[in-house]
């Protein structure tokens, strides 16, 4: 048998030396074996993986060079390639430093006059291939998981033509109403609008003509459509895929709904805000302390006749708009405010856009922090002017009447006939009236408060009764005045 088996190896080898040099430059692990399962040839990267020399594998059965665990592992694949069945398959062994290698071995069957003569191994180290293939399986396994976790709708297109739904996550099974199995192979058209065809397209002509990474596009705000047939306000980003089989595009579906509808509602309070405030003549301010910039709210630029272009947000620009008499006074009560970190209430003057000067109201506080440290002031600002103009009316004309009450008086004295106990003039309605209720025990409050008067026009017709009755307090005009016209 050996010498028949050594015949083989020549007839299979020939005596070329130029073979032999051919093997031993191979990276692959070449040997044959006859069918007693002995090595007749090895070349140098067979030897070399196991730590021989060609005289010590030569030879040796297929056993002694595995080591019998490993030998009863391919055992059945040696067993096939004698039977004349060629074999493939993958096997994880351990190098003489004690490392794992991963490799692909295949058995090709020796047949010669429908005999098997023995089988050829030819043992590819694939451990880098096997690593690259885990840590991509890795990489694919982490990448699903993001996908799967995302927040948002993902779906995955290729960037051709067709723009073929290649993969979508679960939220987008939800979002959408449909399987995962019915949206891939689908083209993008089945969840978005006509609308956003055409900007699809183009980004995954885009992306197909330069497929480099890139950050993921401005978000478009567009309508998209469930299986339902029901529409509702998405953003979408697009960004490049990098995979062996070709371009992608990535699309992220955020469902804006929700969102849209706090626009709404923020939007509509702003408006009625807004609306309040002109009705009002209020307005608000935010200044911030940290980086002096303030914010003025619609109303109170209303009230100032500015545009937002041409309000200075910082502090400097609110004191100009201030009565130049009066920006002293403002700046050391926010100043004392903001020490004691208090609030503060003034009263000032302040310049329009138009130069018209208004006078306003201000109250507010001071924001502090955690630390006590103030971070914001903030204050409601009133347009006063009118209430100011007619209070300071009002004061002239009660001032005036009764500097006239006061003159008519002298001269009712100066000219009185009548004996002492007598009225010398007649009482007004009001007069009386106001004296039923001094009889009925009112205070001057009360009586002012049930004829909608001031205290202080109360009190005047109070010393008008006393006068005409000649009376000395209040008690004695109500016996006088009261006896005579009731």
């Amino acid at each position: 048998m050996g010498s028949r088996g050594d015949g083989a190896s020549r007839e299979l080898f020939g005596r070329v030396d130029d073979l032999g040099a051919i093997l031993d430059a191979l990276p692959a692990m070449v040997g044959y074996w006859d069918a007693n399962m002995r090595n007749r040839v090895a070349n140098r990267a067979y030897v070399e993986f196991f730590g021989l020399t060609p005289g010590q594998i030569r030879g040796r059965h297929i056993s002694e060079l595995l080591g019998q665990d490993l030998y009863e592992l391919n055992r059945p694949y040696i067993e096939r390639a004698l039977a004349g069945e060629p074999q493939l398959f993958d096997r994880t062994i351990t190098d003489p430093a004690g490392q794992p290698r991963h490799t692909q071995a295949s058995y090709i069957p020796d047949v010669q006059d429908g005999e098997v003569r023995g089988f050829t191994v030819l043992v590819t180290d694939i451990t880098a291939r096997r690593v690259a293939e885990r840590a991509h399986e890795a990489a694919e396994t982490r990448f699903r998981g993001l996908l799967e976790s995302a927040p948002d709708a993902m779906v995955i297109v290729k960037a051709d033509r067709d723009g073929e739904i290649v993969l979508v996550n679960a939220q987008a099974e939800r979002l959408f109403g449909y399987t995962r199995d019915e949206l891939l192979g689908q083209g993008m058209e089945v969840l978005l609008p006509e609308q956003f065809h055409d900007r699809h397209a183009r980004h995954r002509s885009d992306y197909a003509a330069d497929p480099h990474p890139r950050p993921m596009g401005v978000g478009l705000e567009l309508f998209a459509r469930r299986k339902d047939g029901s529409e509702f306000p998405v953003e979408i980003s697009l960004a490049p895929l990098k995979s062996a089989g070709g371009a992608l595009l990535l699309s992220a579906i955020r469902d804006m709904t929700e969102r849209k509808m706090i626009e709404d509602e923020l939007r509509q309070s702003r408006e009625r805000l807004a609306e309040a405030e002109r009705v009002a003549r209020i307005g608000s301010v935010d200044w911030d302390l940290i980086n002096d910039h303030v914010t003025w709210s619609d109303g109170l630029l209303s009230i100032y006749g500015l545009s937002p272009e041409q309000f200075d947000p910082t502090a400097a620009g609110g004191d100009q708009r201030v009565y130049p008499d009066d920006r002293q006074r403002v700046r050391q009560t926010l100043e004392r405010a903001i020490a004691e970190r208090s609030s503060f209430s003034l009263q000032y003057r302040a310049m329009r856009a138009d130069g018209r000067v208004r006078t306003f109201h201000s109250h507010g506080e001071v924001v502090v922090n955690d630390a006590g440290e103030p971070i914001r002031a903030v204050a409601i600002v009133q347009d006063i002017t009118e209430t100011k103009l007619a209070q300071e009316a009002l004061q002239s004309t009660s001032a005036d009447l009764e500097r006239r009450a006061t003159e008519l008086q002298k001269l009712a004295l100066g000219t009185a006939t009548e004996p002492p106990g007598t009225p010398h003039a007649p009482l007004t309605q009001r007069q009386l009236e106001i004296l039923r209720l001094i009889a009925q025990g009112h205070t001057n409050a009360e009586i002012a408060e049930r004829l909608f008067v001031t205290e202080g026009t109360v009190k005047w017709h109070v010393k008008q009764i006393l006068a005409k009755t000649n009376s000395s307090n209040r008690a004695e005009a109500v016996a006088r005045a009261l006896d005579t016209h009731e």
